[in-house]
């Protein structure tokens, strides 16, 4: 007879965030979501002590899922939520921890953690539990890690299920955070990574000017600064390969003035709030052996100050 298969089916019941502009970021957002076939794999039910965590060996198909939460819940308020949810369903914990009883930067690096930017680990605020249950096909084990950057919660579920084949069930999830009034890219990019590029904004190669049609691609960065007096960014010009390093750094720095200047004189922005430097080509974005990718290079990334941990 066919065994029944146990993948569980994640829901969250979330206030829907406030949009401004074309870029929409919901409150609860899954980011990544990937099933692995039969195979070993390590569950941490103990902290880093004595060079070492202690692991719980299991065999089964692995789901790996992680949601990025949009608000200031605290990771304690996420982990309720999560588990409040998987106890519906008779997970017992195994092993559960935070930040330095867990072992701190040790445990972290041996723990499995889903790469940035879909999963961030802040080291200084994080919350990690193993469980099992019991069901008709066997032992089924999840782990459960819990960051936070500023104003992002990231939530990482690893299912290690007794089956190849998979049967959905429902968890609700009712993360109440609180919901930013403003949600553009830049934000999500500034709340997440801590810098954003500019895309759209166009130099042609060997010059400073932004293309007339790109001016407008600024305007979310402007009222940003606006909306945020006390938040400082700085301007990072970048070039393609194409020159001599010298000269392709001060063509940066032209870029980056550039931008600063379109936002001063165009939106009213405050010179306190801008600084702008260049690195030429020496931080490529992608392959310089390509028209495409020489262009992609010749950019405008913005990196923000007072906002990110």
């Amino acid at each position: 007879m066919k065994a029944k298969p146990t993948l569980i089916l994640l829901l969250f019941c979330l206030l829907p965030a406030q949009v401004m502009g074309q870029s929409t970021i919901n409150t609860g957002q899954l980011v990544f979501d990937r099933s692995f076939s039969f195979g070993r794999y390590l569950i941490p039910v103990g902290p880093f002590k004595d060079n070492m965590v202690e692991m719980l060996e299991t065999e089964g198909s692995t789901n790996k899922l992680v949601y990025q939460i949009k608000g200031d819940s605290s990771t304690q308020t996420l982990l309720e939520n999560s588990w409040e949810a998987l106890s519906t369903l008779d997970f017992e914990i195994l092993f559960k921890c935070e930040t330095w009883n867990c072992g701190g930067f040790e445990f972290r690096e041996v723990i499995d953690v889903v790469e940035s930017p879909h999963m961030f680990v802040n080291l200084g605020d994080f919350q990690f539990v193993s469980a099992s249950r019991n069901n008709e096909v066997g032992k089924q084990f999840v782990t459960v890690l819990v960051s936070k950057s500023n104003n992002t919660g990231f939530i990482q579920f690893v299912f290690i299920n007794p089956q190849d084949e998979e049967k959905v069930e429902t968890l609700d999830f009712n993360f109440t955070s609180k919901v930013l009034e403003i949600e553009t890219q830049l934000e999500y990019d500034f709340s997440t990574k801590g810098f954003t590029v500019l895309t759209g904004v166009e130099f042609d190669s060997g010059s400073s000017d932004i293309n007339e049609n790109s001016i407008s691609q600024l305007k979310d960065l402007a009222v940003f600064l606006k909306e945020n007096p006390d938040k400082k960014v700085i301007l990072v010009g970048h070039t393609d390969l194409e020159g001599e390093l010298e000269n392709n750094i001060n063509l940066s720095s032209e870029r980056a003035r550039s931008v600063r200047n379109t936002l001063i004189s165009v939106y009213d922005s405050n010179p306190d709030q801008i600084s702008a430097h260049g690195v030429g080509f020496l931080s490529p974005h992608e392959t310089n052996l390509t028209p495409e990718g020489r262009n992609s290079n010749r950019r405008v990334e913005v990196l923000i100050l007072q906002n990110f941990q």
